[in-house]
């Protein structure tokens, strides 16, 4: 079960609501305990005037002087020290006494302030009482009282409820509001990327070069799907080259295979048996060769980058086929390995890539002569380095801008030749290196290998 929306457009609007609820919640909070607080200080700047007021109105015999002001304002009692009723205004008739005396007397001079409320009649009032000097009065003797005044703090209540309700609709308001912004908004911006969909979703191969329509209200939309523009139009044109590759292929590998049935309708009207035997030989080893370029050809599709490998133990295990190859042709083949390559790893394809230069290599060596591929670390030392060289003829100059180009050959185009070096450079292009021609004497070529060199092994 999924806890989030899964579309982009409620995500945004699931997290601007969540946003919005936060602030109100945190907006509220804070804006209640402002209230109660100006509503505290309110209370209390009204008792401390009214106490000012109570004190001159308090006689020597602890009586109140007689009030003309309203029953709800006028609200003070004197209390004696046993915590009677001494005196009180008409408000506060048929009430008891609103604080304890000796509550007042041990508070001290600021006093002590509580709230209470009443049923009969129904009052809310905030009360606050000091302790008063009673001088001694007939029988009575000099002691300490409390004058108690109160406010009705109904009003301020009423108040107070009033602004909350209004903050709780205020926010409410706002996180809708946000919500229904974000809805409206979020719609808009993402038009945009459902018109791109339509269109990728109707892009053909044949019209990859075209791209999608950029659109121009939205700058980062504009920016990301012109990158994906020039990633398309890559793959068009990598598009055209495998086309253009195959369709050479096709047309070149067409005389290979004319060949092989000439061949073969030779062999058959052949009747010497020595001339039959040497004719099903050519037939073999054309069509060996024929297989050999359509393997090469079906590796480039491989997946290319996964994994690393030990270069000296990869190159090492490969080395005695080489030999093999070059015995054939009258060629000494030797690998000659650097102490930090043989502790280096490098990418998997390692062997695709040197093997056609090795190939090469010994098909164009003077017999009798050697091949030496060289292994090492480059200046960059995440960078391994493979040079192969060979004693031969040599690259005519005119051929060496084309070396790599595919089906680029001086042998016989009826073994389908010149794919060896352009599956060399295009397979170590494909893992992040290159393969250069680095040196083409009268009488000795070399190919330098760049590839990426990984983590190296301790000892």
């Amino acid at each position: 079960m999924r806890r989030f929306p899964s579309s982009l457009r409620g995500r945004l609007l699931l997290g601007a609501v969540s946003a919005g609820a936060v602030f109100a919640v945190v907006f509220g909070t804070v804006a209640t305990w402002r209230i109660h607080q100006l509503e505290d200080r309110a209370v209390g700047t009204a008792l401390r005037s009214r106490l000012d007021l109570a004190k001159d109105e308090v006689r020597p015999d602890g009586t109140l002087k007689p009030h003309r002001g309203s029953l709800k304002t006028d609200l003070v009692q004197v209390l004696g020290p046993d915590g009677r009723v001494r005196a009180q205004t008409a408000g506060l008739t048929g009430l008891g006494p609103l604080l304890p005396s000796a509550d007042v007397q041990a508070a001290g001079p600021d006093g002590v302030r509580v709230s209470r409320s009443f049923q009969q009649p129904d009052t809310d009032l905030a009360v606050l009482g000091v302790p008063l000097a009673l001088p001694a009065q007939g029988n009575l003797p000099a002691a300490t009282g409390a004058l108690v005044v109160a406010v009705d703090v109904e009003g301020f209540t009423a108040t107070q409820t009033d602004l909350l309700w209004l903050l709780v609709i205020g926010l409410i308001a706002v996180v809708s509001t946000i919500a229904l912004l974000c809805w409206v908004l979020t719609g808009r911006a993402l038009r945009s990327v459902t018109r791109l969909t339509e269109e990728a979703e109707g892009t053909r191969t044949n019209s990859l070069a075209g791209g999608l329509p950029v659109p121009t209200g939205d700058t980062e939309l504009a920016r990301l799907v012109t990158a994906l523009n020039r990633m398309l139009s890559r793959l068009h044109e990598a598009h055209l080259r495998e086309l253009t590759f195959a369709a050479d292929a096709g047309h070149r590998l067409r005389t290979p295979v004319a060949t092989l049935r000439a061949e073969a309708e030779l062999a058959l009207s052949e009747n010497d048996p020595d001339e039959r035997t040497a004719a099903i030989r050519r037939i073999l080893g054309d069509a060996d060769q024929l297989t050999h370029v359509v393997d090469r050809v079906l590796a480039r599709s491989r997946p290319r980058g996964e994994g690393s490998v030990s270069v000296g133990a990869t190159l090492g295990a490969a080395e005695p086929r080489w030999r093999r190859q070059g015995a054939v042709n009258g060629v000494h083949v030797s690998l000659e390995v650097d102490a930090l390559a043989v502790a280096a790893t490098g990418p998997a394809e390692i062997v695709d890539v040197v093997d056609p230069l090795v190939e090469n290599a010994v098909r164009h060596s003077v017999r009798g002569n050697r091949v030496t591929v060289e292994v090492g670390i480059g200046r960059d030392p995440d960078e391994v380095i493979v040079d192969v060289t060979n004693v031969g003829a040599g690259i005519p100059a005119s051929l060496e801008p084309h070396v790599f180009d595919a089906w680029v050959s001086s042998r016989d185009a009826s073994v389908a030749g010149g794919l060896g070096l352009w599956l060399a450079r295009e397979t170590a292009r494909d893992v992040g290196g290159d393969v250069t021609l680095v040196q083409s004497a009268a009488d000795a070529t070399t190919f330098r290998v760049r590839l990426p060199c990984g983590s190296r092994r301790a000892g």
